[in-house]
């Protein structure tokens, strides 16, 4: 015996009713969790931070300033390191991200700006330009951040800064590659992140790209007074 039509939308307003009940009684738990606590006002604020500080230029000595203009690639780095996630490592083989402390651009783009800054600062060349948007140099530099960290002790009470880049200078016209070096800084932090770690970093950034200054400097005086460029 066939059921009616009538039977036919008794049921489905029967479930239909109940699908109501239990559409409420999920709204009704979801307001109630963000009643406990888990509102979105709850959740942490991210920081973010900068790596910056000052160079006093060196003395414009014409017998010091080299006639030649050096262009700096913007650095590539390795997987880990391209966020502005802060990372941290207790381990060699693990690394681990701060949720809420972030840098405020990359750590190749740090350090790009300051080598920049760096070079700038020596008043070792005629020019320092970016080497983007087709302007041409005499001399290229390029690199890549292998290592941009906080290091914590196996017992977790001294923590450091870390960072580590390699760094290639290269004729720009023939491509001979007149350095090639990799550079490694450590500065102990006195605390954990984030401010004073973030001071660590900075300094220790700072003495590194002192050193690949120099080492830059130092490759192109000496293939300039070789007779090239």
């Amino acid at each position: 015996m066939r059921a009616s039509p009538g039977i036919r939308r008794g049921e489905a307003g029967f479930l239909t009713r109940q699908g109501s009940r239990l559409a409420g009684g999920l709204l009704a738990a979801a307001l109630a969790a963000a009643g406990c606590g888990v509102g979105a006002d709850t959740i942490p604020e991210t920081r973010y931070f900068v790596i910056d500080y000052t160079l006093p230029p060196a003395p414009v000595n014409p017998g010091h300033t080299l006639p030649v203009s050096v262009g700096v690639d913007p650095f590539r780095s390795d997987a880990v390191y391209r966020t502005e996630k802060i990372v941290f490592r207790k381990v060699p083989y693990r690394v681990d991200f701060y949720p809420y402390e972030r840098w405020g651009a990359r750590p190749d783009e740090f350090v790009t700006d300051r080598l920049i800054d760096h070079l700038l600062a020596s008043s070792r060349f005629r020019e320092v330009v970016r080497a983007t948007g087709g302007i041409q140099a005499d001399y290229l530099v390029r690199g890549r951040v292998k290592r941009f960290e906080e290091v914590d002790s196996p017992d977790g009470r001294k923590y450091s800064a870390l960072a580590e880049i390699e760094i290639t200078v290269a004729d720009r016209r023939t491509g001979a590659v007149l350095l090639q070096k990799r550079i490694s800084r450590t500065t102990p932090a006195k605390v954990k992140a984030p401010q004073k770690f973030v001071d660590a970093m900075a300094e220790n950034l700072k003495g590194l790209l002192t050193e690949a200054t120099d080492h830059i400097a130092e490759a192109v005086a000496r293939h300039h007074k070789g007779g090239q460029p």
